[in-house]
């Protein structure tokens, strides 16, 4: 079982090397064809006056977004330049703010989804960077590289999030990819503090099933307290020295965009660790 069509999002030059370097480490490991994309508008998106913009802005700002893309197309050509397999470069562009929309055109017909984590201290983060809607919307799983470090290239320790929702159990078997390549594999379960832990649970049905495909598995019953949900998860996956998080997105819809929820957008903007989310 293998990701044979993956797709990356790349939103900025600034600091997408590990960007790129996880994803053709997937793209290398699963023989894949590797799709690089970036989006980009001319006009600002959802200004909040009905500015009239001249012509000569809008050439100025179309120049400023095609040099941005140049520069993101050049990186990614030059990093699969060498590569065992085939890559190929997607503009999205578009006049309007329906940048997310223009992306999910292509995210869909793949298999794998790959973007960075969001990055709260960059300006245009809030228009270019949209890991929460690739994952709610695209109907693709979405991995997610955290801004700092370099992720294991060798993913051989794997923390799956599992409450038993449809959410987890469709990140849970978008994951049998990365688990049937895996060492080990840890299914953790998250209960308040004061709640007593049951002896039999949806994860030990959840472990067995893996097993049947001869995935070494445990489960790991955590109790969580004024840390919250997220952070007892990120820790204990830190403790067992995982090297990927997989877990369902969970969200809500907010007009016409989609949002996560608390638990799954505090484990996106916090955690030092790759995720594999699916909704």
């Amino acid at each position: 079982m293998q990701f044979k069509t993956i797709f990356v999002y790349m939103s900025r030059r600034h600091g997408c090397e590990p960007l790129l370097e996880a994803a053709c480490a997937l793209a290398r490991r699963h023989e894949a064809h590797l799709i690089g994309a970036a989006a980009f508008s001319a006009v600002p998106p959802v200004p909040p006056l009905a500015i009239p913009y001249s012509t000569t802005v809008i050439e100025e700002m179309l120049r400023a977004a095609q040099d941005a893309e140049a520069e993101l197309r050049s990186a990614f050509e030059e990093t699969t330049r060498e590569q065992p397999f085939v890559a190929e470069w997607v503009s999205v562009r578009r006049l309007n703010s329906d940048l997310v929309a223009a992306v999910l055109e292509h995210a869909r017909a793949a298999d794998l989804i790959v973007a960075s984590q969001r990055d709260p201290e960059w300006d245009l983060g809030p228009v270019l960077d949209f890991p929460e809607r690739l994952a709610l919307e695209s109907g693709r799983p979405l991995f997610i590289v955290p801004r700092s470090g370099r992720p294991s290239q060798d993913i051989k320790k794997i923390a799956i999030a599992w409450n038993g929702t449809r959410e987890s159990a469709r990140a849970a078997y978008d994951s049998l990819p990365f688990c049937i390549a895996a060492e080990n594999v840890t299914i953790l379960t998250v209960t308040p503090d004061a709640s007593p832990l049951a002896q039999d649970t949806p994860a030990d049905a959840l472990a067995a099933a893996l097993a049947r495909h001869d995935i070494p598995t445990t489960v790991t019953h955590l109790q969580t307290s004024n840390a919250g949900v997220a952070r007892t998860l990120i820790n204990e996956a830190t403790r067992q020295e995982a090297d990927l998080i997989v877990m369902g997105a969970y969200g809500h819809s907010r007009l016409r965009e989609f949002v996560f929820g608390g638990v799954t957008r505090d484990m996106t903007n916090d955690s030092p660790l790759p995720m594999l989310m699916s909704h």
